[in-house]
């Protein structure tokens, strides 16, 4: 089997890239590890040479980010066809929809790669841009598959009637409907009223990555961060937006300092962004409480969960961040909100803590509890630990799933 995968978004060595959809990258590497022979296409903006490229702003963008015709990252080979992308918008002859399908038409073309249905399928995460795959894919007479990941089945629908025309047109017409939550299923159907099928397929993680570190281990970690031995630390990982409950999290942990000051507060963080970490740590006075790390590479992270003693994620929405599942399977006792898909591997008070959104008081008095308590704290981080291990899955095997539905999809005539 061929998987064509289109990501919406995948980590490059840019500012505020290096991280992003490390998950999906993960899936990739379980279905080739599956048997699948997968490539990762991403078609991008076409822009002329520098210095033509300074005369319209979306040139400039995408000359800054110079993707080039092709890169190999970590074993895959990833393609950026290019996207007819003339300016101003009076030389644009077709609309971005046909210049889309059109630029992956061509790299089939110009590459000499003839499609099979009976062994191709093109996967693509993140519905508004599945919308255009998929178009594409039916086009070139193969099978599509697509992925609701989280805000593009919370959010997007909601922008306006087209978007909410699109998104039930493509869910409709599509292959193979894959959710990462059962919630987003449910979602999904709640929004167009039918009863559409859908699979479940969780994007899960290497808990032989993301694993409790022994106690010489973090010694060394921490004193890599400088990290005082002495100090509760409380990690949270995610861009710098609101609705990951940043603002949240200060406000809590302001009061938490009345009673107990006896922690610091690591932020992993990148673009994008709708607030200034830093000022608003200022304004709540926990800028001595805070180490900031800003954004990381990807193979940091497990040293990084191995500094903290608990993880908080009060974010407003979800599909399931991937970082709550990671710190479950690196031992840390996990605060996060009842929202979306949360409930679905975390059970309040015996794998982790389950609060409403956007209600610092309360999550301060959690904050509290587990700060004080490292019995509670030991207690919730192994069975989150038992629990990922035993029940949730690694991405290898969560990916033979998604192997196993596309490969019974591609037998289907």
């Amino acid at each position: 089997m061929r998987v064509w995968a289109f990501p919406w978004i995948y980590p490059y060595d840019r500012p505020g890239m290096k991280y992003s959809g490390i998950f999906v990258h993960r899936q990739y590497k379980g279905l080739i590890e599956c048997g699948a022979d997968l490539t990762v296409i991403i078609p991008v903006p076409w822009h002329p040479p520098y210095p033509l490229s300074q005369l319209h702003n979306e040139w400039k963008r995408y000359k800054e980010l110079d993707f080039p015709n092709q890169r190999e990252y970590d074993g895959i080979k990833v393609y950026y066809p290019r996207i007819a992308n003339m300016r101003p918008s009076r030389f644009v002859k077709k609309p971005y929809t046909e210049r889309y399908i059109e630029s992956i038409v061509n790299f089939f073309k110009n590459h000499n790669i003839k499609l099979d249905p009976a062994t191709d399928i093109f996967y693509s995460q993140w519905l508004p841009g599945s919308a255009l795959v998929q178009l594409a894919a039916h086009k070139l007479g193969v099978k599509s598959a697509v992925s609701g990941i989280g805000d593009d089945i919370i959010v997007w629908p909601h922008d306006s009637k087209e978007a909410f025309c699109t998104f039930e047109k493509l869910l409709l017409v599509a292959d193979l409907r894959i959710v990462n939550a059962d919630y987003l299923g449910k979602e999904m159907n709640k929004l167009t009223g039918r009863n559409l099928n859908y699979h479940v397929i969780y994007f899960g993680i290497d808990h032989a990555v993301f694993k409790p570190a022994t106690t010489e281990n973090i010694k060394a970690i921490r004193k890599e961060y400088n990290i005082p031995d002495n100090k509760v630390i409380v990690l949270t990982i995610g861009s710098a937006l609101k609705r990951k409950g940043w603002l949240d999290l200060f406000d809590a942990l302001k009061e938490v300092k009345k009673e107990n000051d006896n922690f610091l507060l690591i932020g992993c963080y990148g673009e994008p962004s709708d607030i200034d970490i830093v000022a608003e740590v200022e304004t709540r006075g926990l800028t001595s409480y805070f180490i900031n790390v800003g954004e990381i590479k990807p193979e940091a992270l497990s040293g990084l969960y191995n500094t903290a003693d608990i993880f908080c994620l009060p974010s407003h929405w979800e599909g399931l961040a991937t970082v709550i599942s990671e710190a479950m399977a690196s031992g840390l006792p996990v605060i996060t909100t009842d929202m979306c898909g949360h409930p679905e591997i975390i059970e309040n008070n015996v794998t982790g803590v389950l609060i409403p959104a956007k209600q610092p008081v309360m999550l301060s008095k959690e904050l509290l509890v587990l700060i004080n308590s490292k019995e509670k704290r030991d207690y919730l981080g192994k069975n989150a630990r038992d629990f990922i291990v035993d029940k949730f899955g690694s991405y290898i095997d969560n990916a033979a799933q998604l192997y196993k539905i596309m490969a019974a999809l591609l037998l289907k005539k």
